[in-house]
């Protein structure tokens, strides 16, 4: 959908030297541009207001708001109303990430649905289980919008995009009430909402850093502790009366929790690896093939990551669409993109193939052109594969057009022993080839490479790789957004000759993973403890 419509994003920025520059350049690359991005600098000590400046510069869409002292989160945001233009408002930390699609994606379902208020779904890095994925898309009204956006328990500001006018018309503002000044608001916004248009597509990274602004200074002022203390308890005396007014009853804590469980969301549980030092190269490999309207966004989630030690290596396989020539354009303005030309069409695998005959990193990763990354996700799993010396690292897993088949590690361990390795990664359910970061020495030694067995090219080689691996390291933070839409290379173009085609390399696929673990007296994990694990336990 087509739309003129500008949002403000609101930043409060406060010693994030750290994060803001990923946080600023997750918004200025979205794939919705109609952006204006105010940063309300209120007094940080380190080098966040020289950043901010300097990609005030760089992006006219950059407003700097400075506060004269120090006001804190609250009154930070409130300011950043003051000065916003755009027809809806989202608040952003200054330290989290949002997927590409973020704003394109509620803004689209906002114009669709007339909704004050749009709701996305959050992925909580450092407390999975905390993760809100809604499942599908729905407008919702009454007193469900209170139950169905989980607004009592998961009350964060940045969560929603709500229409300006209608927050002015009410007059909302933060109180000073930190850590609870979002949800004391967020629970008046939903309620007087005419409707709220759920969007599962979007996708808001929560980071909750040890040294963020909340995090830190608890710790560092035991007087602002006793002070978050006396704001928690009125804060709660808040909620309660406003429960009370808007005739509202409480959800079941329980009920909630058993829902949770029952669809399979929250499974993992945060464990982060420490990080080391290193500029090894990445080598990523992108099969082209009429994707003129994601290459783009592909592109772009690869070039704007965190990490930057990478090489894009774009195997366009006669395209006939406008792809070769995105490509081409996106290739002229960043040299670390190489394009490998097929002179005929081969096909995914062999595309595959030529990608790593090309490829001069010590890593490599397979990506299909039409999904997209979280912005930190190279650096995610590259620090945890040289940490853990593993050959292996396996990201997590959202599926949008099927969340239930999402991958969310509980926690971040490495494995050596076989079996875990196949039933830890779900490689004999789910053996997609993207999910991971591959040591360019060992898939060498090894002289892996891609059968022509459209469409599961990807197992019978994944699972003999996890098999030889010293080791898979499991990287619950670095999250894989798979979309599988309709008109891919897999799904489109249907005939008979090739239906019965593809049957056919199913079963050949299969009697390859399946005589290889026999040979090698591998046990089939258990189908039954897999879906125990994923949706119950």
């Amino acid at each position: 959908m087509r739309t003129d419509k500008k949002i403000s994003v609101i930043i409060p920025v406060y010693n994030a030297e750290r994060y803001l520059l990923q946080t600023l350049n997750a918004i200025r690359f979205q794939t919705y541009q109609n952006l204006e991005i105010i940063c309300v600098l209120d007094c940080p000590t380190d080098g966040s207001a020289d950043i901010a400046s300097k990609t005030a510069i760089e992006d006219k869409r950059v407003k700097l708001v400075i506060n004269a002292h120090n006001r804190g989160l609250p009154a930070t945001r409130n300011a950043g109303v003051e000065h916003a233009t755009g027809e809806y408002i989202h608040f952003m930390d200054a330290d989290d990430l949002i997927s590409h699609d973020f704003y394109e994606s509620l803004l689209n379902a906002a114009i669709k649905t007339e909704a004050d208020v749009c709701a996305c779904s959050v992925f909580n890095e450092k407390k999975p289980k905390q993760s809100i994925l809604f499942v599908k898309d729905e407008v919702v009204l009454g007193n469900d919008k209170i139950h169905k956006s989980e607004v009592l328990y998961r009350g964060w500001a940045w969560r929603f995009l709500i229409k300006r006018s209608f927050w002015l018309k009410h007059n909302f503002s933060f109180p000073d009430l930190v850590p609870m000044e979002d949800i004391v608001v967020t629970i008046s916004v939903v309620h007087y909402a005419n409707k709220v248009a759920v969007c599962s597509e979007a996708l808001y990274f929560y980071k909750n850093r040890d040294n963020s602004i909340l995090t830190k200074t608890k710790v560092d002022n035991p007087e602002r502790e006793n002070k978050w203390r006396k704001n928690v308890r009125k804060a709660k005396h808040t909620i309660k009366e406003l429960l009370r007014n808007y005739k509202i009853k409480r959800p079941n804590k329980q009920f909630l929790w058993v829902k949770e469980r029952m669809k399979g969301r929250f499974i993992c549980i945060s464990d982060p690896i420490e990080y080391a030092d290193l500029n090894k190269k990445i080598s990523v490999i992108l099969p082209v093939y009429n994707v003129e309207k994601y290459l783009l966004r592909a592109l772009n989630s690869i070039r704007f990551q965190t990490y930057q030690n990478i090489e894009i290596i774009c195997v366009l396989d006669c395209p006939t669409d406008s792809s070769a020539e995105i490509a081409s354009k996106i290739a002229a303005e960043d040299k670390r993109i190489k394009l490998v030309i097929h002179v005929s069409n081969k096909g995914l695998p062999a595309a595959r193939n030529s990608g790593v005959e090309h490829a001069t990193g010590e890593y490599i990763h397979f990506m299909d052109s039409d999904d997209f990354l979280s912005s930190d996700f190279y650096e995610t799993m590259i620090q945890a594969a040289e940490k853990s010396k593993a050959d292996v690292a396996a990201c997590s897993v959202y599926y949008e057009k099927k969340p239930n088949k999402s991958i969310w590690f509980r926690k971040s361990e490495v494995l050596a022993d076989t079996n875990d390795k196949l039933e830890k990664t779900e490689v004999t359910m789910l053996g997609w080839a993207w999910r991971y970061l591959i040591k360019k020495s060992f898939w060498e030694e090894r002289n892996f490479s891609f059968p022509d067995l459209v469409p599961m090219e990807d197992k019978p080689v994944m699972i003999s790789m996890m098999y030889y691996a010293n080791a898979v390291v499991l990287c619950p933070g670095a999250v894989y957004f798979y979309k599988n839409r309709e008109d891919s290379i897999l799904n489109k173009t249907y005939s008979v000759a090739r239906e019965k085609q593809r049957r056919a390399n199913r079963h050949k696929a299969r009697e390859i993973y399946t005589d290889f673990m026999k040979k090698n007296k591998i046990k089939q994990p258990s189908k039954l403890r897999y879906y125990l694990r994923k949706y119950i336990s």
